[in-house]
């Protein structure tokens, strides 16, 4: 019997939550003796992956976007259709109404079988308008994938009864290994991370929650993970609250566990999220967490004051108000760090592997 043939399409295997999560896909649908075939449209490889790689070479230069955009199609078509896939698995953003249309009518009519991923709450981000067309054609689909509970209610909400929720997986031995590796910072630190590719992170929340909550006048630093556009006015914030000698970028890290593991907690303030990876691999590493109760993911990631706080989303003041509770009451982050690890073992490698597992070995072949 021949083995199940996986198709991965992904942005690429670097610099992003959703892209972490394919790359963890191919990982464990390999280890359960799937072929796995990833389609990446840009170069980042940055996250450890199995299975054959196929760069569709796609551009983010304006100027050359559409011919590179016909050319990565032409050559996905082609592989797709050569493959004779039994799945497909997209883990794209889906808003552009007639991008879709050309993936529904060459691409995915060329595998058995079509899951499709939603990693955000902004369902018109992932179902391009108009919804009555592809509410009918995505309900057709083999599955829609949710990784929280709200974006399912938000799904169901709309008729899509294929769909069926998978939170992001946790590699408990990936990470106990990697975040011993040493850091050059020697000083106590508070942690965040994320893409700096637009203000959805809000990484400015995070700088002017620190400058507020007086951490620095008890010689704790924060350290803030990743790249992109609007680190230069994140820089110029530093300088202007007067906290630039206590604030480190440190750029992305192919390994961001060696800096979860050492900080006394992590901090997110994005304006939405899925069900973020940063923190739930803060808390394997150990890590109580302060978080604003954004849509969706972390009032289902965290128990307020049992491994970390949730905070009001977009609240500044109650955010610092947190972040000084944390680094001063001491039971309070004993507690989050002794249930840190813990809260997320559900999510271990094992137990989200087997529910995929049993998603593709429920296809009728």
């Amino acid at each position: 019997m021949s083995k199940v043939s996986i198709a991965i399409i992904t942005p690429s295997l670097g610099n992003g939550g959703a892209e972490r999560v394919s790359s963890l896909i191919s990982i464990f649908m390999s280890d359960l003796g799937y072929a796995v075939t990833i389609f990446a449209a840009y170069p980042n490889r940055d996250y450890p992956y199995k299975g054959n790689y196929v760069y569709l070479g796609h551009s983010k230069n304006k100027m050359v976007a559409y011919s590179s955009l016909a050319t990565s199609f032409f050559k996905l078509y082609k592989s797709i259709k050569k493959g004779n896939f039994d799945f497909v698995i997209d883990f794209r953003s889906r808003r552009i109404f007639w991008i879709e249309c050309i993936f529904h009518l060459f691409i995915f009519r060329q595998v058995k079988h079509t899951i499709l991923t939603v990693h955000l709450p902004l369902l018109n981000k992932y179902i391009p308008k108009p919804w009555f067309i592809f509410g009918t054609i995505y309900r057709q689909v083999f599955a829609l994938i949710s990784v929280s509970n709200v974006i399912s209610e938000k799904l169901k909400a709309l008729g899509y009864y294929n769909e069926r929720v998978i939170n992001n997986a946790i590699d408990f031995n990936h990470i106990d290994r990697r975040k011993e590796e040493a850091i050059t910072m020697d000083k106590p630190f508070v942690l965040t991370a994320g893409r700096m590719d637009d203000k959805i992170k809000r990484f400015n929340h995070v700088i002017e929650a620190y400058a507020k909550s007086g951490l620095s006048e008890s010689g704790v630093h924060l350290i803030i993970l990743g790249d992109g556009v609007v680190k230069k006015r994140l820089v110029a914030l530093a300088y202007e609250l007067k906290c630039a000698d206590f604030v480190h970028f440190e750029g992305f890290q192919q390994n961001p566990f060696k800096y979860f593991a050492k900080a006394k907690f992590f901090i997110l303030a994005s304006e939405f999220e899925g069900f973020p990876m940063v923190l739930i691999e803060a808390l394997a590493c150990g890590t109580p967490v302060v978080s604003y109760d954004c849509p969706t993911g972390p009032s289902e990631i965290i128990c307020h004051e049992q491994n970390g706080l949730l905070v009001e989303n977009g609240n500044i003041h109650e955010l610092s108000t947190a972040i000084t509770r944390m680094h001063q009451d001491e039971a309070l982050k004993k507690t989050c760090k002794a249930n840190a690890k813990k809260s997320v073992s559900h999510l271990s490698f094992d137990n989200i592997k087997k529910q995929w597992q049993e998603l593709i070995e429920s296809a009728n072949f």
